[in-house]
């Protein structure tokens, strides 16, 4: 299944480039569908089990939780993280952060208090037949937190397709980034509370959010430590001599090594190994990557990348697989979970909007527009991160837990993401060619490295963990591609058309002129004209 999947992610981006209704994740969501589906009427057909279909639907038909989050999760979150950078992403620093910190945690919360609200009005099935059928406020909560885990990789593959808005792109995989971290840190640290008796409901939650903040604290810190120990080595060895002459095997194998003792460390430890990976991954990336030698950089981001896209399209068609024995859930309780995670997330994303607007913005900050946060809701996709962690759900509901994650998988990645490409066109949503870009990306660097941030980074952290010849490495993709660099003051303000009646080449306007970056020019025009 996974050589059918990938054979037609080819013929989707190679023969089918207009199609934009189907994307790499939801064809490889309908292989395993279909596969499951097949094994599943064999099963049926066959009741002597003649040739053992039983026996290969548990051995091939869905992974354990233990696979999906030690295995096959560890790489997708690295990467995500290992590609977390660049000038539009400082630049959107301020959205990111609400969005994947206060709005996830409220998009939990107001899952968590739906799922209560309805708890004796709704049936809530039980894994034993006498087992309650009313859900507890920590089971609801654990589930909200993981339900609030969004994976919007349809959209994004349809953003990159269609050349979205670069700052809506950052914004949307940013968020997406940072908010499967807080989701599941919050899952770990509310699923703790399950059985435990609080004496009122605010002392639970409040127990179980200082719970959160250790957690990611101390995660964040054993990644982002080992992620510098890692630059370290690579920095003061000799491994680059090593590579010229034997290769680069054994500098990626210490490579390969780094990615993944994080998770071990940090579960050893008590804390998430996911976000301490996560942090390893912004760090390695940072400042690791360009300690490596030149025949070792080459490789390792195809690698990375690779690892992550194997592991996503694996889970993709386990959760197609693993449906046929994971749907069985009431029809109203799916309806009101579907329409608590879509209240949940408006209002993640509209008062992290209104509180971000209430503030002026300093350039290269933006001000939030409604059509991006109309965007940003929508693109608020469950994945194989909210599954994955669905198959962890402890507490005397498991089966409904995972029923009811299925089915909005199922549904948020085939129906929403199938109309992301209507959407955009309906909201006008703004995208730029590939000239373009750079341009703004040229413009937009000169800011961004005055953010005291980086300006922190290039003064104290780059020269102690950075070799003295790449003592400032890039901070944006115009640089990594090797495109050149322009002068702080030669820039030129890239002017980009809405979505629906964008020309082929956004009109330039030149500002060669010495202070001439001290206009606004990253911002883009909202006139056609």
């Amino acid at each position: 299944m996974l050589l059918v999947s990938f054979f037609f992610a080819y013929c989707l981006a190679q023969k089918c480039r207009s199609c934009v209704y189907l994307s790499e994740a939801g064809m490889s969501l309908l292989v395993g569908f279909l596969g499951g589906g097949l094994i599943e009427l064999l099963v049926r057909e066959d009741a002597s089990d003649r040739f053992a279909e039983k026996e290969l639907r548990q051995t091939v038909v869905g992974f354990s939780s233990t696979v999906l989050l030690c295995v096959l999760l560890p790489p997708i979150i690295f990467d995500s993280g290992f590609r977390m950078r660049g000038a539009f992403f400082w630049a959107n620093i301020d959205k990111i952060a609400v969005l994947a910190f206060a709005g996830t945690l409220i998009s939990s919360l107001i899952v968590g208090f739906m799922l209560v609200a309805v708890s004796g009005l709704l049936p809530f099935a039980p894994d034993d037949p006498d087992g309650p059928g009313t859900i507890t406020l920590p089971e609801a909560l654990t589930f909200g937190a993981l339900i609030s885990a969004t994976d919007p990789v349809t959209t994004l593959a349809i953003f990159e397709q269609l050349q979205v808005d670069p700052h809506l792109f950052n914004v949307v995989f940013g968020e997406s980034v940072l908010n499967d971290a807080v989701s599941i840190v919050l899952f770990h640290s509310f699923s703790k509370s399950i059985g435990v008796k609080d004496k009122t409901a605010l002392a639970s939650v409040f127990r179980m959010l200082m719970d959160f903040v250790v957690i990611f604290a101390g995660s964040a810190l054993i990644g982002a430590a080992l992620g510098c120990f890692s630059a370290l080595l690579f920095k003061h060895s000799e491994l680059p001599s090593h590579t010229e002459q034997h290769g680069p095997k054994l500098e990626l194998a210490i490579f390969l090594v780094f990615c993944y003792a994080p998770f071990v460390l940090a579960e050893g430890a008590g804390f998430s190994g996911i976000v301490a990976i996560l942090f390893t991954g912004l760090t390695m990336k940072r400042y690791t990557f360009y300690n490596l030698s030149d025949l070792a950089r080459q490789t390792v981001s195809t690698m990375v990348s690779l690892m992550a896209s194997c592991a996503e399209t694996l889970i993709f068609i386990d959760l197609g697989t693993s449906a046929w024995g994971s749907l069985q859930a009431d029809a109203w309780l799916v309806a009101w979970v579907l329409c608590s995670c879509l209240l949940g997330r408006a209002v993640n994303v509209y008062s992290a909007g209104w509180a971000l607007n209430s503030l002026e913005p300093s350039y290269p900050r933006r001000r939030f527009e409604v059509n991006d946060m109309h965007m940003v809701w929508f693109a608020g996709l469950r994945g194989a991160i909210a599954f994955a962690l669905s198959s962890q759900f402890p507490g005397p509901h498991r089966r409904c837990a995972m029923a009811l994650t299925m089915w909005v998988v199922l549904i948020s990645v085939w129906v929403l993401g199938g109309f992301t490409a209507p959407v955009l066109q309906a909201l006008r949503i703004r995208r730029c060619e590939a000239e373009q870009l750079k341009q703004l990306e040229l413009t937009l660097e000169p800011a961004v490295k005055r953010l005291a941030i980086v300006r922190w980074d290039r003064q104290y952290l780059s020269p102690w963990l950075l070799r003295q010849s790449v003592q400032s490495p890039p901070s944006s993709p115009v640089h990594r591609q090797g495109e050149g660099s322009a002068a702080e003051d030669d820039v030129r303000t890239v002017r980009i058309t809405p979505y629906a009646t964008c020309a082929p080449q956004a009109e330039l306007q030149d500002f060669s002129q010495p202070g001439a970056r001290a206009l606004l020019t990253a911002e883009i025009s909202e006139d056609p004209e």
